[in-house]
């Protein structure tokens, strides 16, 4: 069964001071989620402080996000936080800008392709992250493609499937595309105002339809399902509750 999650970076606003991060974590429980990706957490705040409200509010957190450079940056400092934390998976989001091209995409492919092999004898997983400006053509082919043809089976994608719509590609495709590879995924909805002006909806209150997305999602055997939503339109608590309703109304548990 696939397990309901929630990306923490969501609500980065609520993730400045240690007093905050406690009352987030209290509030994100309380509403029933009991896994997080960790994202954007104001560095300043301890890693043992985090380790501790983790404890308190009894959340799980598989993993941790960040951009490529970043994590590659600090790649010791993310291992070490996440054997704090209790994290297997170590998520790298986009492709930076020299990778693209054709050849630099294959590029990519080999440096996630060995960053992938070091984290496994660390005891963890890469997931690569793409978003929309990461969806870019060469002939027959997307960035998205040649990135996974060239990838071990071990290096997994985390979909964001906001970023795959609007990138035009087919996300219930795309999920049996990765199968096997895709323990994780992100749902993220929106819908585009009279003006013209795309906002993100608490997941089922979009105009994305999610029916065939969340039975590719438990067909293929994802692990987690990370509710997101990094801006609002009304209270961002009560829109964590609105998603994880609906996610478990529909079997994401």
């Amino acid at each position: 069964m696939t397990k309901i999650g929630f990306q923490i970076s969501s609500i980065k606003k609520y993730l400045q001071t240690p007093e905050d991060v406690l009352t987030s974590f209290k509030k994100v429980s309380a509403i029933g989620y009991k896994v997080i990706q960790i994202q954007w957490i104001n560095p300043e705040i301890s890693v043992a402080f985090i380790h501790d409200a983790l404890k308190e509010t009894g959340l799980k957190c598989i993993g941790t996000q960040d951009h490529y450079d970043v994590v590659v940056a600090h790649l010791d400092e993310v291992i070490a936080m996440n054997d704090l934390w209790g994290g297997t998976y170590i998520t790298v989001s986009g492709i930076p800008e020299r990778y693209h091209s054709y050849e630099g995409c294959l590029q990519f492919a080999d440096e996630l392709d060995k960053l992938s092999q070091y984290l496994e004898t660390k005891g963890k997983i890469l997931n690569f992250h793409p978003r929309l400006s990461d969806i870019f053509h060469y002939e027959k082919q997307n960035s998205l493609e040649i990135i996974f043809e060239n990838t071990r089976y071990e290096c997994q994608f985390l979909l964001d499937i906001y970023q795959i719509i609007h990138g035009g590609l087919d996300p219930v495709e795309w999920i049996h595309k990765v199968e096997g590879r895709n323990d994780l995924i992100h749902f993220k909805d929106g819908m585009e105002t009279e003006d013209g002006k795309q906002v993100l909806m608490p997941v089922g209150h979009g105009s994305i339809s999610w029916e065939k997305i969340l039975d590719a999602t438990i067909e293929t055997g994802v692990k987690y399902a990370f509710a997101e939503q990094e801006t609002f339109e009304k209270e961002p608590f009560q829109c964590l509750q609105e998603s994880y309703d609906y996610l478990v109304a529909h079997n994401i548990k």
